[in-house]
């Protein structure tokens, strides 16, 4: 869906896909202390590998939740 065509109703339907996983909701939790790299936060999550990481935050990042910053090779989560 386009960017014109999205409603509120999207974006709060977004926001409530995301928070409704719990690991998501852990890596909020990790955001809100401090900017973190992808690995680091597999590293603060023992039982997800970096690639399962990855899928979470593109879901937090879609909602609006979680925003990349590329800082060289290891960007940071904010």
């Amino acid at each position: 869906m386009s960017n014109e065509n999205r409603t509120p109703d999207d974006d709060l339907d977004r926001v409530f896909k995301a928070l409704a996983n719990r690991i998501r909701r852990a890596i909020c939790d990790e955001l809100k202390v401090r900017p973190l790299t992808t690995g680091h936060l597999a590293s603060c999550l023992s039982e997800l590998d970096r690639t399962t990481v990855m899928m979470h935050l593109r879901v937090l990042e879609e909602a609006g939740l979680a925003l990349p910053v590329p800082t060289g090779p290891a960007g940071r989560n904010h």
